[in-house]
């Protein structure tokens, strides 16, 4: 019976180390001693402590500690998803304030529309301080600051049409126009200029979304502007889709540079051409007016507030989503406002209202479900890999 003898150092050169070769003589002949064999031995002998033991244990430690490392970071990644839907939320509830706020200082002080656009503009340029904190460049890094003034323009573009058609059609329905135009013509433009498509749930979603926004538009054009002249109205509901253009453009540009470009230096951008654009054209196409009481004023300021808080989440969640998904998560808009105008100025929502309303906070949860339980199941999936690779 032949009496085999192991060295040492024999263990670790099935990892990768010295392993005996059948020409040294002094270790014998391995044969048919296969890993397996090893492990089986292991498991019958647990109690006998040789280097072979203790450096297999130690492996297994390190493999332990690398999946729990893996496991910890699909946890964060799945955090993140869910930070990010909830901050996309925030910024919906948001759009719905400053459509509230913006009524509420129209009826009190008759602000015009580039004016607040004007005071909006000037106080978001005082995110210049975040960019020189975080050393970034104002006006963006090189390579891609032709694409960020495009981008401002647009977004200014957008803006611009949308107040000057409120004065044209009802705000209501001028912000769903606005709303529903910029999903749609988000998840057509990615599609023919940056070949970013939908998949057929997302696009589900997204039509479920824009049904829901025209559930409620539909009752509202027929029975609020029979009194209105046609030629304003439709030069108005024009303006609104060139608006959603411009939004939808916008958002595009912002996803080709997110990687050079944070949301600082987008809000900035912004800021700074927005107050030019304003300050230039809301003396030649309005007349400014100045508040003078004190509650003209916290309207204004909770207007820009609402206003940036909004802007920096849609553009948060364009770093990481399509521009179409993003527009109709603020599709909330609508409700959030809808709810508002019940509590403080005690306007009753339609049924058509409310249908609608439910299609849409059904689409919107439907969609951010599918994604969270998508984004678990991926990182699960490439857990999965990583750990029998690192097994292997």
């Amino acid at each position: 019976m032949n009496r085999w003898r192991i060295h040492p150092t024999a263990v670790t050169a099935q990892y990768g180390s010295y392993f005996p070769q059948h020409r040294d003589g002094s270790y014998g002949d391995f044969g048919g001693f296969t890993e397996e064999t090893l492990k089986r031995k292991l498991n019958d002998d647990e109690t006998q402590k040789t280097v072979f033991n203790l450096q297999t244990v130690s492996r297994w430690r390190v493999s332990e500690g690398v999946k729990g490392q893996l496991q910890s970071l699909g946890e964060v990644s799945v955090r993140s998803s869910r930070v990010m839907w909830a901050v996309l939320f925030g910024a919906a509830m948001a759009h719905g304030c400053v459509s509230l706020l913006t009524s509420l200082v129209a009826d009190l002080s008759h602000t015009p529309s580039l004016e607040l656009l004007f005071v909006r503009s000037v106080l978001q340029v005082l995110s210049i301080a975040v960019v020189l904190y975080r050393q970034e460049a104002p006006f963006g890094p090189r390579g891609c600051r032709l694409h960020l003034f495009f981008f401002g323009l647009f977004n200014v573009i957008s803006i611009s049409c949308a107040y000057t058609s409120f004065t044209l059609v009802p705000p209501a329905n001028g912000a769903i126009v606005w709303r529903a135009s910029a999903t749609v013509f988000s998840a057509v433009l990615s599609f023919l200029l940056v070949e970013e498509r939908l998949c057929a749930t997302d696009t589900i979603s997204v039509s479920s979304g824009v049904l829901g926004l025209g559930l409620v538009l539909i009752p509202n054009i027929t029975s609020k502007e029979k009194t209105l002249g046609f030629q304003k109205v439709v030069f108005g509901y024009v303006l609104m889709i060139l608006a959603g253009v411009m939004a939808a453009l916008s958002m595009i540009l912002y996803r080709c540079v997110k990687q050079q470009v944070s949301m600082w230096t987008a809000l900035f951008t912004f800021g700074w051409m927005g107050s030019l654009w304003s300050c230039c054209s809301m003396f030649l196409l309005q007349e400014p007016v100045i508040p003078h009481d004190a509650e003209s004023w916290i309207l204004l300021v909770s207007i820009c507030f609402c206003s940036t808080v909004a802007f920096l989440g849609v553009y948060y969640g364009l770093q990481n989503l399509h521009p179409a998904l993003v527009s109709m998560v603020q599709h909330l808009e609508l409700v959030v406002a809808m709810i508002l105008q019940l509590l403080v100025l005690h306007i009753y929502p339609s049924a058509c209202d409310i249908i609608g309303a439910t299609v849409i906070i059904a689409s919107v949860l439907a969609l951010g479900l599918v994604r969270v339980l998508h984004d678990r199941k991926c990182e699960t999936e490439e857990y999965r890999e990583i750990q029998d690779s690192s097994i292997k």
